[in-house]
This record gives C-alpha cells, sequence and structure tokens, in this order.
C-alpha cells in the first residue's frame, strides 16, 4: 500500500512546474497516538509525505500518512489531507507556523463500531529551520479529530522531517544568459517578467532618501501616488513603485570588494533594513539581480554576478526572511545604467537590484 501512495505521489509531481523555487517537497516520520481515551501512547511508526507551495500567504499543502498500528482495532492508516500553513517570519533561522486542514483516513483492517474509516479535521503548529542549500528541518505536531466515527477519540501525531524545493528532486535547467545590450545612461530599467496581475507601472526615479515632493496632491510617503490610491502608504523613498502605490523596485547600495561576494560590514545595516522591510511586506516574492561593469571576461563577470546575489539572498534568509520568497540572478555587465569608461560609471553599474513581484492570491 505504501509503495503505491509513493507513486502516485510522485506522478503528480511530474506535472507540476519542477522550476519553481516556491514548491516543494517533503518527508517525514514520527510517532501516531490513537485509542486516547486512556492517555496518550505514542507507540505507532508513522511516515509522510508532503507537497506544499509557498506562493500565497496561507501556503497550501498536501499530507499523505502512513501508519502502522499497533493495536487490536486495526493494522494500519493511510491519512490524505489538505491544509492551510501559516508562517510567521522572523529574525532568526526558525520560522514557527500554524496549520489547519480536513482530510481522509482509510483503516485497514477495520473493527466495525470500534475503528473505522472516517474523514477528519485536523490542526497543528510547528517550526522550520532553514538549513543549506534551500533545504528546510521542521518538527512539527498535529492534532486530528474524527467526524462521525463512533467516539473514537483524537490522534495525536509528532513528526520531524526535511522538505526542498521540487526543482532539486527532479533537477534544475540552467538559464541562457541574454547577449548584451546598449542601455541609454540613466535609463530606468524594469526586467520584463511574467505578472498574474497585469498593472501600469509608475517609473519613478529615486536616487536619495529625501524624498522629495513629486506631485501637488496629498502624498503622505512621497513616492507619486496620491494617498487616495496609493495602498502602500508607506514605502521607503529609494523605491521604484507601481501604479498603486506598491514597491516593486530598488538599487540596494551594496559594497562589494573588487571580485569578491563577500558583503563588507559596512553594508551589513542596509542588508538588515531591507530584510526588515520585507518582513512587514509578506505579500512579495523578490527576485535579487547582481550587476557588474566591464572590467574582467563576460563569463567570469556573469559568475561574480551571480555569487554576489547569492550572498544577499543568503543574508537575508539569516535574517528570517522565507527562502521560498527569494531568487538569485546574475547579470554580469549586461546591463549597466552608465558608461563603464570612468571609475564613477563603474561604481554605478556594480550593483545589487531587488524587484518584488506580488502573485496574485498574495
Amino acid at each position: 500500500m505504501s509503495k503505491i501512495i509513493i507513486f502516485y505521489f510522485l506522478i503528480i509531481f511530474s506535472i507540476l512546474d519542477a522550476q519553481n523555487i516556491e514548491q516543494e517537497i517533503g518527508i517525514n516520520i514520527g510517532m501516531n497516538s490513537t485509542k486516547n481515551e486512556d492517555g496518550n501512547k505514542f507507540k505507532n511508526p508513522t511516515v509522510g509525505l508532503s507537497y506544499q507551495d509557498n506562493k500565497y500567504i496561507i501556503s497550501p499543502r498536501v499530507d499523505i500518512d502512513y501508519t502502522k498500528v499497533n493495536n487490536d482495532y486495526a493494522n494500519s492508516l493511510v491519512k490524505v489531507s489538505v491544509n492551510g500553513v501559516y508562517e510567521y517570519e522572523n529574525n532568526t533561522y526558525t520560522i514557527p507556523y500554524a496549520l489547519a486542514g480536513v482530510g481522509y483516513e482509510y483503516v485497514s483492517g477495520a473493527t466495525k463500531g470500534v475503528f473505522e474509516s472516517n474523514a477528519f479535521v485536523q490542526g497543528g503548529a510547528g517550526v522550520r529551520v532553514d538549513l543549506e542549500q534551500d533545504f528546510k528541518a521542521r518538527l512539527e505536531g498535529k492534532v486530528l479529530k474524527i467526524i462521525g466515527g463512533n467516539d473514537e477519540g483524537n490522534e495525536f501525531i509528532v513528526t520531524a522531517g526535511v522538505s526542498m524545493p521540487v526543482s532539486k528532486l527532479f533537477g534544475e535547467t540552467k538559464k541562457a544568459i541574454p547577449p548584451p545590450r546598449v542601455v541609454v545612461p540613466f535609463e530606468p530599467i524594469l526586467i520584463p517578467t511574467p505578472m498574474p496581475v497585469k498593472r501600469e507601472v509608475v517609473v519613478v526615479n529615486n536616487d536619495n532618501n529625501e524624498c522629495p515632493i513629486k506631485i501637488s496632491a496629498p502624498d503622505l510617503d512621497r513616492d507619486g501616488i496620491p494617498n487616495n490610491i496609493d495602498q502602500c502608504p508607506a514605502t521607503p523613498c529609494d523605491f521604484t513603485v507601481d501604479a498603486y502605490g506598491c514597491p516593486i523596485k530598488t538599487t540596494l547600495k551594496i559594497n562589494f570588494a573588487s571580485g569578491s561576494a563577500d558583503i563588507r560590514p559596512s553594508s551589513e545595516f542596509q542588508v538588515s533594513q531591507f530584510a526588515e522591510f520585507l518582513l512587514k511586506n509578506r505579500g512579495s516574492i523578490v527576485k535579487i539581480t547582481g550587476h557588474t561593469d566591464s572590467q574582467g571576461s563576460f563569463a567570469k563577470n556573469v559568475t561574480l554576478s551571480q555569487r554576489r546575489a547569492n550572498s544577499i539572498v543568503q543574508a537575508l534568509r539569516q535574517r528570517g526572511i522565507s527562502s521560498a520568497r527569494l531568487e538569485a540572478f546574475g547579470k554580469g555587465e549586461n546591463e549597466p545604467l552608465t558608461s563603464n569608461a570612468t571609475a564613477a560609471g563603474r561604481a554605478i553599474n556594480r550593483r545589487i537590484e531587488a524587484e518584488l513581484f506580488y502573485p496574485k492570491g498574495r
């Protein structure tokens, strides 16, 4: 039975977008306590698989669990459930979360009137710890209540496991590097990306933190969008915004040494500020893009820019930002903001850009 469950579970994954970092698969083991009228007895081993899609604030998760029952009422249990998971982002490696869901429990070797197959509701809580390479460790506890049974009581389940992006399971494909192109000096760049919700984009140049007045209408955060239509009224002034006043892009002034991807101590504060901003704006997916000047070979610059973007992503993860929200890209010298002919121009082109997207449902 368990082999059949795993077979169908993998078929489901094979039809999903395996390159989507927001989708993850997990495996867990633990103990189940059934027939708890006389106290909890965690003596039934359980193993399970899960699939979770993190592109929503409340992430949908499908669980399939198999439990070997060590009593006289049944032989084994197979549970299939659909749950909603809410994570509480914070400034640590550990992310607590809560979940609730419904499902169906099939009882093999059931005892009629005592232990039978039924639907159930469940709730629980857990903690997630981010590991290297986008892997995550989880410790979770759940309480399950049978619906329509003959006073079968509750079930208590405690599990531990690991999860990883679906792309790790099926392998990642390398992204093609676009050819170099000429950009008009100081022209703002918006990288075309498919968006679930089409919005008119208003580009605002914010090259300082003084927040100058841009329009005559009331504009509390001075982003150029009137207060009566601004849906994000506390946008930092160094962000460009969309037609709703919500932040979509900023340049992080990260100070990297020449040829290095290490974040200098002088730039740690800005990374922390950006992390605090993301913790207050949970509905966004964040694309971190590294850029270099034209010194050095084209291939090395692409690699260096990717390493720098990865460093920022790792630093944000260390400050409590969910890895499911973060993507890193390296553009090398492909998209300069100004000429590389001068030292000042090269300094402008060596940059990290952060773009925020708001998928449907967030």
